[in-house]
């Protein structure tokens, strides 16, 4: 079985939880709300070079890398 759309992303957190994304976020300083969905997709070694990215030009940023719930990588300075 071969997926249609390997390379699919969006904008939508809504959607990118339905679809069973991958979703970069920036939180807020205290930690309790996201700001930003910075990245949505289906390409985890995507999802981790924008992560990695994003910390370069934004050291002080709190950053995860989520699917659903279940959080893979965080940058909480």
């Amino acid at each position: 079985m071969t997926d249609e759309w390997p390379h699919e992303e969006t904008d939508d957190p809504l959607y990118a939880d339905q679809r069973n994304f991958y979703k970069v976020e920036k939180w807020s300083t205290d930690g309790e709300r996201i700001e930003m969905l910075v990245f949505a997709g289906k390409d985890l070694d995507r999802a981790r070079e924008i992560f990695a990215g994003f910390i370069n030009k934004h050291p002080e940023a709190r950053l995860t890398i989520r699917q659903r719930t279940r959080v893979l990588t965080e940058w909480f300075p």
